[in-house]
């Protein structure tokens, strides 16, 4: 089913380097529960991308739920066909819910081995759900890119499209005290 590679020094299946947007993967995300456990639960996510930063590789991750519920409606990925969630790894039909991303180090303690090879890896999303995970993503990095150029305009101070104001100068007489002659 997944193309492996074993690590020579170890032995072991080296599923960092296979790791592909698409990817679900078993990791404990971090979000608070209704039980109020403080450990996360470890549930299905879904790799939306994998990038090097300074030397090391993360994932973002998108929260995997088996809800039913409507939140987070606009970014959810949706696996509820038989013949999609054998690939995919999954038992139940899941939502991922890509409004809730966590970008995490591939040698994160929060990735658990739970996949038919030993590692993290449980399947991966073809089909409509891949589709609708590309969509997802091409919306997210809209955002992204968007949120990048509203920053740059504002430290080029190109923020506002506005004419500059003029230079104006006041002259100011400071007030003066007359004595009525008269008066006196």
């Amino acid at each position: 089913m997944l193309d492996t590679t074993a690590s020579p020094e170890t032995g072991t299946l080296n599923w960092q380097e296979l790791l592909a947007v698409g990817d679900v993967v078993s990791y404990r995300f971090p979000v608070s529960e209704e039980d109020g456990t403080a450990t996360p639960k470890v549930r299905p996510c879904l790799v939306l991308d994998v990038e090097t930063i300074a030397g090391t590789t993360y994932a973002l991750l998108a929260y995997g739920t088996t809800s039913p519920t409507r939140a987070n409606a606009g970014y959810e990925i949706r696996v509820r066909a038989p013949k999609a969630l054998r690939p995919a790894g999954l038992h139940r039909p899941t939502r991922f819910v890509g409004a809730r991303r966590l970008l995490v180090p591939l040698d994160s303690a929060g990735f658990v081995a739970g996949g038919p090879a030993g590692t993290p890896m449980l399947g991966h999303l073809d089909g409509a759900a891949f589709d609708r995970m590309n969509e997802v993503r091409a919306r997210i990095h809209a955002e992204r890119d968007m949120a990048a150029d509203r920053r740059a305009s504002r430290r080029n101070g190109r923020g506002r499209s506005r004419a500059p104001r003029p230079f104006v100068v006041e002259h100011r007489h400071p007030r003066r005290i007359t004595r009525n002659k008269e008066a006196s």
